[in-house]
């Protein structure tokens, strides 16, 4: 493995956010880990989580030669989530924060 968790380096971002709350809608996230001399390190297994009832499409990703895995969350509950990502074997993680919003729907009704 390519070092201890003090010795990489993470940046976690929020790619799309305020998708609404309707379960399939998505807000992403994109990490990237390198090394101290900000080379990506590629192969690295990634676990996604999400919290406040939202889920993650992909649970379990591996960087790419950029260092780069992107993930969607989905959620049917309005409101923040947190989406955390763990890299395996190294013991490091980071948070960042996504916000689902109120559900819109393009289909408008006209009662008469």
């Amino acid at each position: 493995m390519p070092g201890t968790e003090a010795e990489l380096k993470y940046a976690m971002s929020v790619m799309a956010d305020n998708a609404p709350a309707n379960g399939f809608s998505e807000n992403s996230v994109l990490l990237r880990v390198s090394n101290p001399d900000d080379a990506p390190l590629a192969g690295l297994p990634i676990a996604f989580s999400a919290d406040n009832g939202a889920t993650v499409l992909v649970r379990d990703l591996v960087t790419n030669h950029y260092g780069v895995v992107q993930v969607g969350v989905v959620s049917s509950h309005e409101g923040r989530c947190t989406v955390t990502a763990f890299v395996d074997g190294e013991g490091g993680h980071r948070s960042t924060a996504v916000t689902f919003t109120q559900r819109r729907s393009g289909l408008k009704l006209t009662l008469r």
